[in-house]
């Protein structure tokens, strides 16, 4: 039997290998667009779902070679492409005997060693002065997709959803300058890695590469496809789950492959299983999975609580406390969400003048970042859900004292757990702070 080890089975912050799922309904679309010359990828859908797992793994299984440039708010334009440049200095320096050369006679190893040495000797920087490294005018979009093209690479953009607004209009350029470029280089290609309905921005500032760029949509995983990742996890480690508690964790997992992972991996741990068992399989039992519960929560609590506190923040003093109000009502509805005049109704059960208009403004507000992502919308469906389980039983912790007993009872195991040590976590928090303000009170007494 192969030993594997846990943390290589179970990756809920890193692309999943062994137990990497295929998706039919959204291979074959990226698969066709990573072999069309020229066509320009955006992928895009919720965090957690699988995005980077799913073109990690076609890219090596398509690709001999890919960089990864990881966006992140402020990122200029020129550094974009200083940082391709960079992570393309390995293969060039590998191959500094051989003459790469284009269709045209061009040596494109000569070309790139030329532009690094006017990188470097433009970035020297001396004890009295800071100096910025500068992008020198021989690299331009056209140099670094010959660059790439030589190498028959291509280029991932994680996060590209974050780059200000300023610098994508030269992106969806430089989409058009590769796909130029797609005749002498059929490998070629930008591969964008974006939130829920990126795709639309590059299309939007530039209209040329409305047929040209794929817009390959990773939807929410079936709870086939997770259970899937468990049965593989169980198969790579020797371990059986409890199977309520295999059903329990599909069912929560609410369509994000990552809560699966670490909720499995935290399981893993709390058995103390590091690496594939010998022997007979080892049982996964319910104490395992509190444990792994209360692991989750311990370590997602802060950014639980921040999250909230942006969605619940006070912008400006109105007669309804309407984040409080959507959100209480979207936790006391099902758990796959519920459709905008559903989570109304429910709302004016306790507001019964309650207007829709407040609904419509703040609704698809909750899930963008600045309101904490509590919520998600499934354009598929048409319905709102929380983004993750632990913002549910997080609300019902913090809404709990206006609930009604049958949503109580309603609730599984699971959320139960959850629900418990959410609880326990609050009022924990809550006397801390008031512990706080008493020292400091005393403090100032003194």
């Amino acid at each position: 039997m192969e030993i594997s080890q846990t943390r290589d089975v179970f990756t809920p912050t890193k692309p999943a290998r062994i137990a990497f799922v295929e998706r039919d309904s959204v291979n074959n679309k990226l698969v066709n667009s990573l072999t069309t010359p020229g066509k320009q990828i955006v992928v895009y859908g919720h965090s957690g779902t699988g995005k980077t797992t799913l073109l990690a793994n076609k890219l090596t299984q398509l690709y001999e070679r890919h960089i990864t440039t990881r966006c992140m708010k402020g990122l200029k334009f020129e550094q974009l492409l200083l940082d391709a440049f960079d992570q393309l200095s390995p293969f060039y320096t590998l191959e500094k005997q051989a003459v790469i050369k284009t269709s045209s006679g061009v040596d494109i190893g000569a070309s790139y060693n030329a532009i690094q040495a006017n990188i470097s000797l433009n970035s020297a920087t001396d004890k009295s002065e800071k100096h910025t490294r500068l992008l020198p005018p021989q690299l331009t979009a056209q140099a670094l997709g010959r660059f790439l093209g030589a190498q028959q690479a291509c280029w991932v953009l994680e996060d590209f959803h974050k780059i200000d607004e300023t610098e994508k209009a030269q992106l969806s350029q430089l989409m058009k300058v590769f796909m130029d470029l797609s005749d002498e280089y059929p490998e070629l290609k930008i591969i964008a890695l974006g939130a829920v309905d990126t795709a639309r921005q590059v299309v939007d500032y530039d209209h040329e590469m409305r047929n040209r760029v794929a817009e390959v949509h990773v939807a929410l995983m079936t709870e086939a496809e997770i259970a899937s990742i468990i049965l593989k996890g169980e198969s790579a480690l020797n371990v059986q789950f409890n199977p309520e508690i295999k059903r329990l964790v599909v069912r929560h997992s609410n369509g994000l492959a990552s809560v699966c992972h670490h909720l499995c991996l935290n399981m893993c741990n709390a058995a103390g299983l590091t690496e594939t068992a010998g022997g007979a399989p080892v049982i996964l039992t319910q104490e395992h999975c509190e444990h792994a519960i209360k692991t989750y929560v311990d370590e997602a609590s802060d950014s639980i609580k921040s999250a909230f506190d942006k969605a619940l923040k006070v912008r400006r003093k109105t007669q309804y406390e309407n984040a409080s109000l959507i959100l209480e009502a979207v936790s006391a509805l099902a758990e796959g969400g519920a459709a905008r005049t559903d989570i109304y109704n429910r709302i004016r059960r306790a507001e019964t003048k309650y207007p829709e208009a407040n609904l419509k403004y703040l609704l698809p507000k909750l899930c963008t970042l600045e309101y904490g992502g509590i919520l998600r919308y499934d354009s598929n469906s048409g319905l709102y859900s929380f983004s993750d389980p632990i913002y549910r039983a997080y609300a019902l912790a913090q809404f709990q004292k206006r609930s009604t007993p049958s949503s109580a009872n309603s609730q599984s195991d699971f959320e139960q757990t959850l629900l418990r040590l959410l609880t326990a976590k609050i009022n924990s928090d809550t006397g801390s702070e008031i512990k706080i303000t008493i020292n400091r009170i005393t403090t100032k007494r003194q």
